[in-house]
């Protein structure tokens, strides 16, 4: 029994391990690694993943996890059949993957540096293959980019996916902190180095990859790491080389025609959030009668030469029109929203009006929250995190004092990872896809038994 019990520990941990791999060869593999985490770790926790110092964090994310299923089945009883109740309840392989992560971090099951080590090298070598791919055109595998009228996407192993830059972002942001620990012994001076190379393979692969939101973040994570750090030596380095990495892609973007031209049609399309509630509370009496028409305002007849036209907003990136939708649905049930999903699924109840779009998301994490789940469901998640990331912080700021051996570049790692990852302003996928749901719930993992580490030595 002790035999299977070590053979299934160690299973657990590479799995975790290699867990960034599956977010390469797609949702498939990310769902089977998080359905073995979980089934694992139920294996051989128990009753152990009950166990909480605590308990204020994980009642509120257990409670989200309760709303999304209460506002799914809302949908189901009070008003029509949903067809997307069944991925509410799959929704909860998360919260499982995530007191899983919590248990193995606080058991100090899983060295978090050698998961650190990990992401570092997979995130070089997908930065490496993006550089191979735009010199060579194509890549190791052979994958060639993708291309679009005036706009080329280096998606390396990725093939026809444009999710490189968002992989780099994720994973790049944990790995960069790899390099102080593999090269500890090494002079100041040589680390600064490297950290330079490191930031500039990374920024210059976000840019060829296309994803322009990465590349906004990278630089936003660059100026937060040189606030937050508490070591004054450092803080100087890295203000120095937020400053070069800013100036690599300002370099880069204005050197670039077809990378200026992406972000400056980006920069014009940065919705105006006063235009966008002013639209979406606008009322429009004439129009009513054709809600749930099926009929779309630009192809409705009745006013095509209609002064309602003068209140047409230029699309652009299309963000505004999806921001205007997105509230135009918070505001009728803004309390629990309408259920996982919902935004593709009742987008299209109002399409005849002027400035609605319908996509499969809101493209804003927040949005998407709000439009699923409600306030209530924003706010169960936003205050524990908020909660988690103070408690952490503090726990960092403590130092070698410390009752614990974990190195500040691994509590820096998970903390700003998840506050680039709840950055409110950036336009990005759903929050309850695959892929960001399963690297979401993992890092609030990390943090939570970095948490509970902190509780454990506090009693």
């Amino acid at each position: 029994m002790i035999k299977i019990t070590n053979y299934s520990t160690n299973l657990l941990i590479y799995l975790v391990y290699i867990f960034p791999l599956t977010f390469i060869f797609g949702n498939l593999f990310i769902n089977i690694f998080v359905f073995l985490i979980g089934i694992l770790g139920v294996f051989l926790f128990n009753k152990e993943l009950l166990i909480w110092n605590h308990k204020i964090s994980i009642s509120l994310i257990i409670l989200f996890f309760v709303v999304v299923l209460i506002s799914t089945f809302n949908q189901i009883i009070f008003f029509e059949k949903y067809s997307d109740w069944v991925k509410s309840i799959l929704y909860l392989r998360f919260l499982l993957l995530l007191i899983v992560i919590k248990t193995m971090v606080y058991k100090e099951i899983i060295n978090l540096k050698n998961f650190i080590y990990i992401c570092f090298f997979i995130s070089s070598i997908i930065s490496f293959d993006i550089l191979i791919q735009f010199f060579l055109g194509y890549n190791l595998i052979g994958n060639t980019p993708v291309t679009f009228p005036g706009m080329v996407y280096y998606t390396g192993f990725f093939n026809k996916e444009l999710v490189a830059g968002g992989f780099i972002l994720m994973f790049g942001l944990l790995g960069i902190f790899a390099i102080p620990q593999l090269f500890g012994n090494q002079k100041k001076y040589f680390i600064s180095l490297l950290f330079l190379l490191s930031f500039s393979l990374f920024a210059v692969s976000l840019l060829l990859a296309g994803n322009r939101m990465p590349v906004i973040l990278f630089a936003i994570f660059a100026v937060f790491l040189s606030i937050i750090i508490k070591n004054n030596e450092y803080k100087k380095k890295f203000f120095i080389l937020s400053f070069f990495i800013l100036l690599i892609i300002t370099a880069i973007f204005f050197k670039s025609e077809m990378v200026n031209k992406r972000f400056n049609s980006f920069l014009v399309g940065i919705p105006n959030p006063t235009v966008v509630l002013s639209e979406a509370f606008r009322e429009y009496p004439k129009i009513d009668k054709y809600k749930n028409s099926g009929i779309i305002f630009s192809s409705n007849k009745e006013f095509k030469d209609s002064s309602e036209l003068l209140n047409t907003l230029p699309f652009y990136t299309g963000h505004a029109q999806i921001f205007i939708t997105s509230v135009d649905l918070i505001i009728e049930n803004p309390l629990i929203g309408k259920g996982i999903k919902s935004y593709r699924n009742n987008c299209f109840s109002i399409m005849h009006l002027p400035n609605r779009v319908c996509e499969s998301h809101p493209h804003n994490y927040f949005l998407d929250i709000l439009n699923d789940t409600g306030f209530l469901g924003l706010g169960l998640i936003l205050v524990p995190v908020l909660i988690l990331l103070l408690r952490v912080y503090k726990e960092y700021l403590k130092g070698e004092a410390r009752n614990n051996n974990i190195s500040n570049w691994i509590y820096l790692a998970i903390i700003l990872s998840v506050i680039i990852q709840f950055f409110p302003f950036k336009s990005s996928g759903s929050f309850f896809s695959t892929f960001n749901s399963a690297y979401t719930f993992l890092i609030i993992g990390f943090l939570l038994g970095l948490n509970e580490i902190r509780s454990k030595s506090d009693k």
